[in-house]
């Protein structure tokens, strides 16, 4: 149990990989929260993740949009009262946003993607960055796709979202190296 008595916050963990992340890091012993916004499902998996969880293994949820400061928060206090510290956090929630040429795709929902995407994660990081200097060791894991290493045509909100969180990777990597913190 490679991650016994860990305790990680995963962000978009109700459905598909974020999911699949908390299960693997349950049966690995980790204690968890998980977050997303769709309270229903998020509470149905949390139910099938909390099954195959150990006796006294947590595993906790709270709605929430990584993009709302406030929401970020919450999950933090709940982290803070539940976990045995915390350890790790997967910035996994994410959305491709509105497909279609730039100048032709709502404005509105453009934004929302760059919000969640980019700014989720850096509201996520930067909930968790003082926490885990003060006990000089955390891992941070942030997740991009292939829109951060190749052009994505009509789907540029994702893109440019998910190159942002590659170069904010690399940098909060070197700003945190000295403190114990991967971040990747």
């Amino acid at each position: 149990m490679r991650l016994s008595n860990r305790g990680i916050v995963i962000t978009g963990a109700n459905q598909g990989f974020g999911k699949a992340v908390a299960e693997s890091c349950i049966r690995e012993g980790a204690h968890v929260v998980i977050c997303a916004r769709d309270g229903a499902l998020l509470e149905q998996t949390r139910k099938e993740l909390t099954v195959i969880a150990a006796p006294g293994q947590t595993v906790a949820a709270a709605v929430a949009d990584v993009s709302r400061e406030t929401d970020v928060a919450k999950v933090f206090q709940l982290a803070h009262s539940v976990l045995p510290r915390l350890d790790g956090v997967v910035n996994n929630a994410g959305v491709y946003g509105p497909k279609g040429l730039l100048d032709e795709v709502d404005l509105d929902e453009w934004w929302k993607a760059i919000e969640i995407n980019l700014l989720g994660t850096v509201l996520v990081c930067r909930a968790s960055l003082p926490l885990l200097r003060a006990q000089r060791y955390g891992k941070i894991v942030n997740l991009s796709g292939g829109g951060a290493t190749a052009p994505l045509p009509r789907i540029s909100a994702y893109a440019a979202s998910k190159a942002g969180v590659v170069r904010l990777t690399e940098t909060l990597a070197l700003e945190n190296k000295d403190f114990g913190i991967d971040v990747n």
